[in-house]
């Protein structure tokens, strides 16, 4: 599994089942897994797996900030206007400092300044995939993966009497796998 992979070998075999007992096309499937999961990745604008970010953005004069990476695990530091945050808040003992949950980030007895830039340090993001991303990814996968025999075709017609007729869906991905990563989408700057 390549880092940043959304998804093992292992769950598109079984998604693709007359692929599980063979490995001929491990190296293929291998290599459209990187391939869907950097596209996915993309697709929701931001990194979903567990890594450390340092994040510049310019401070509204107001107390909240929305990070671009989500959820927080932990905040390292704020830096701002030559200060520098570096402690949780606890509001019931009298101590400022910062708050999160979620993609926020609140700072408790101070403000950031307005307009002015502001470094945050911290760690985001999911130890291991949510599954409906990494399912996603699978279906991506497999539609690629059968895709491959039927490059630019658009649609196919058979004869023999049957007179059936089939087309093939020309969009990035399904609606199942846009419906799967909607919730996971970056909804903030």
């Amino acid at each position: 599994m390549a880092t940043g992979d959304l998804t093992t070998l292992a769950a598109v075999k079984t998604w693709l089942p007359d692929m599980a007992q063979s490995t001929a096309s491990d190296a293929l499937l291998a290599g459209l897994i990187t391939a869907a999961s950097g596209f996915v990745a993309d697709y929701l604008e931001r990194d979903l797996l567990l890594a450390d970010r340092v994040e510049t953005r310019l401070g509204t004069g107001g107390q909240i900030m929305v990070l671009r990476h989500y959820p927080i695990v932990s905040v390292l530091d704020v830096t701002f206007e030559g200060r520098t945050v570096n402690q949780p808040a606890d509001p019931a003992g009298g101590r400022d400092g910062f708050l999160f949950e979620g993609q926020t980030l609140a700072l408790i007895g101070d403000a950031f300044p307005n307009r002015s830039p502001v470094t945050v340090r911290y760690t985001a993001g999911y130890a291991a995939p949510p599954v409906a991303v990494a399912q996603a990814v699978v279906e991506l996968v497999g539609e690629a993966f059968r895709r491959r025999d039927r490059i630019g075709q658009v649609s196919k017609s058979l004869s023999g009497g049957v007179g059936e007729v089939v087309a093939f869906s020309q969009r990035d991905m399904n609606a199942a796998a846009a419906a799967m990563l909607a919730p996971y989408r970056r909804v903030a700057g």
